[in-house]
């Protein structure tokens, strides 16, 4: 680490901003967010297929024609 006389500047890993000197992490605050965001969309649309195949495979039994 450097020390109190010399400050560190650190840069955002993904897009190259200057972070904040309290910053502890690699990401900025920016970057972060879009990519919680992009984790969340993707575990909905992961969540959603397996809903729909479930309520497919619950339906085929239902209304399969035989009567």
């Amino acid at each position: 680490m450097a020390s109190n006389a010399e400050k560190e500047v650190r840069y955002c890993k993904k897009c190259g901003c200057e972070l904040v000197s309290t910053n502890h992490r690699k990401l900025c605050d920016s970057c972060r967010r879009k990519r919680a965001g992009n984790i969340r969309r993707r575990a909905g649309e992961f969540a959603g297929g397996v809903f729909s195949v479930v309520v497919a495979a619950a339906a085929k039994g239902k209304f399969d024609g035989k009567e």
